[in-house]
């Protein structure tokens, strides 16, 4: 095959691979006086290394330089039939010239190359010549030199050749640390009990390279946006393998590093089904990110208001998210062996879902531990933080934290799941008047469409709502309490 309208470009060339990787006959391609330049030259090299014909390669006189060259010095190593290779006049440095001295020792079939008029200096001409292969060199008149212009051009494709390969490694450093945790993952999940508790495993969350991050969400770009929350951000990462969400948290939830990262240290100890997963984590000192499990169906409260005009959830469906969210808050709350767990921010804005609906907690960013409170039964904060219409009394006005608080916003969310209405006092006042007055049907989101028996469910889940939001925290039922009604 030859080429004499010398308009083939990368593009081009990257079409005429493809097709060489396919054929069977062709033993001859010449595609000399192009514009051919490393891009195109990297796709003729991948071809050339499952191409068992091709004996004659010409692709002198193109602007391929010492990437296009490295190309194809790997596929020199791989491929058993090319005899003859012609690079002249191109614009091959001493990194292309001796990547392929490199190749040369390892290949045996090549007989004939042709690589005068590039830049190569009598030092990688004598390189080639040692390389210990009997391949006839044709180099001897290497005598061009670079304009300026060129030489701050080659220098700039080496700054960027190297920076791209930095971005690299961080990359698969990334990989490997994602695939330890998702590995780590598969480990508890084959061994954890029907009941979704796990064994404690003792391994703190990886550390990786912020820059690593950047790369992979493209520097933060909006097109990776997946939400917006009190905490910072959330992106989904292009990585190999399983997507995930990394969250940047703001500069406000940075100042409070020392005590998250105690937290995280803790709950990287347990696995639960219904507790969303962090895989790792990267910092820097004005940066804090968080890379979490990717959950495909957004929040609960995105469902409940169709964003995207996604279709409703079905009761069904709701009753297993309320079930969800009590299993892993009942485990928060009593995992560790010394302490309670608080989340103080448990809202639907904050239960993420899976491809199949299942429900997972997720934002632990104002988490607080506590001894066991059998001797004292709160502890107390001057600043309460949090989402309003989801405190409980005692919280929002007075600060004070029990193993009921977490209670009280359950009980929010069990509303929400049947009205879809947005949670707050007005909520709780309108649900308790027209249970009253057994007007609550009226009240249910409209999508639902409930039979006869999802009626009497969804009437139990409201009775449940209702102790849950009693306005004195001893009332409230407990999170283990509420588990065999839930489940039943």
């Amino acid at each position: 095959m030859r080429n004499r309208l010398h308009e083939i470009d990368d593009f081009a060339a990257r079409a005429i691979a493809e097709a060489l990787k396919l054929n069977t006959t062709l033993t001859t391609l010449v595609l000399s006086e192009n514009q051919i330049g490393d891009a195109g030259a990297q796709s003729i090299a991948e071809a050339l290394k499952v191409n068992t014909t091709l004996t004659e390669l010409r692709l002198e006189f193109n602007q391929i330089g010492d990437a296009g060259a490295q190309a194809i010095a790997e596929a020199l190593k791989v491929n058993t039939k090319l005899g003859t290779l012609y690079l002249r006049q191109n614009q091959i440095g001493e990194v292309g010239a001796l990547a392929i001295a490199e190749a040369l020792r390892v290949n045996k079939t090549l007989a004939l190359l042709y690589l005068e008029s590039n830049f190569l200096t009598k030092a990688e001409i004598i390189a080639l010549r040692q390389t210990g292969n009997t391949c006839h060199l044709k180099a001897l008149d290497n005598q061009r030199t670079r304009s300026p212009a060129e030489q701050a051009a080659v220098a700039k494709n080496q700054q960027l050749r190297t920076e791209l390969a930095a971005k690299e490694q961080e990359l698969q450093q990334l990989r490997s640390d994602l695939k330890s945790a998702l590995d780590r993952i598969d480990a508890l999940e084959r061994h954890q009990p029907a009941d979704g508790f796990a064994s404690n495993v003792d391994q703190p969350i990886p550390e990786v390279p912020l820059a690593t991050l950047v790369s992979a969400t493209k520097n933060f770009a909006d097109d990776s946006l997946l939400g917006e929350g009190a905490f910072g951000r959330v992106y989904r990462a292009s990585l190999p393998g399983p997507p995930v969400a990394i969250k940047k948290l703001s500069a406000e939830s940075i100042k409070g590093y020392a005590s998250f990262q105690s937290e995280l240290d803790s709950l990287s100890k347990f696995r639960h089904r219904n507790i969303i997963t962090i895989l790792s984590y990267a910092k820097s000192h004005d940066a804090y990110c968080l890379v979490y499990e990717f959950m495909p169906n957004g929040s609960v409260r995105d469902r409940l208001s169709r964003k995207n005009n996604t279709p409703p959830l079905t009761w069904s469906q709701r009753h297993q998210i309320a079930a969800d969210v009590d299993r892993g808050m009942h485990y928060v709350q009593t995992a560790l062996p010394d302490q309670v767990l608080f989340h103080l921010d448990l809202k639907t804005d904050n239960v993420l879902l899976d491809a199949h609906f299942n429900a997972k907690v997720s934002d632990f960013g104002l988490v607080r531990a506590a001894e066991h409170l059998d001797d004292k039964s709160y502890l107390r904060t001057k600043v309460p933080q949090g989402t309003a219409p989801y405190m409980c009394p005692e919280f929002f006005e007075e600060g004070r934290m029990t193993v009921k608080t977490d209670v009280y916003a359950f009980g929010m969310i069990l509303l929400e799941l049947a009205t879809a209405a947005k949670p707050g006092t007005r909520l709780k006042a309108e649900t308790r008047k027209a249970v009253s007055n057994q007007k609550f049907i009226e009240m249910l989101d409209s999508a639902l469409k409930p039979s006869d028996a999802e009626h009497q469910s969804i009437t139990g889940i409201v009775t449940l709502a209702l102790k849950c939001l009693d306005d004195i925290a001893d009332e409230r039922p407990s999170f283990g309490r509420l588990i065999a009604t839930l489940d039943a």
